[in-house]
């Protein structure tokens, strides 16, 4: 009996992955190449990310506690509108 050996080999990569020079690679150089870059770009999608959740648990937070709220229930108490 003659024993027949596998060999397991790794798939190649992708084409865009393989290529040094794909858009995907031109971007992260372009983008992490200096310090300072990288650091504005942190800054810069932790203060976006901040303001979508900010806006995002507002509105659960309004969803959740409607009619409950003084802005909900002003007209109830306060005479004469829109005076404030």
């Amino acid at each position: 009996m003659v024993s027949q050996q596998r060999t397991l080999q790794a798939s190649p990569l992708p084409r865009t992955l393989a290529n040094p020079n794909s858009t995907l690679t031109l971007i992260a150089s372009a983008l992490f190449r200096r310090n300072y870059t990288m650091l504005a770009l942190v800054f810069t999608g932790a203060f976006a990310f901040e303001m979508g959740y900010d806006n995002l648990m507002n509105k659960v937070w309004d969803n959740y506690n409607r009619g409950r709220q003084w802005k909900d229930i002003r007209h109830k108490y306060v005479e004469g509108g829109d005076d404030e």
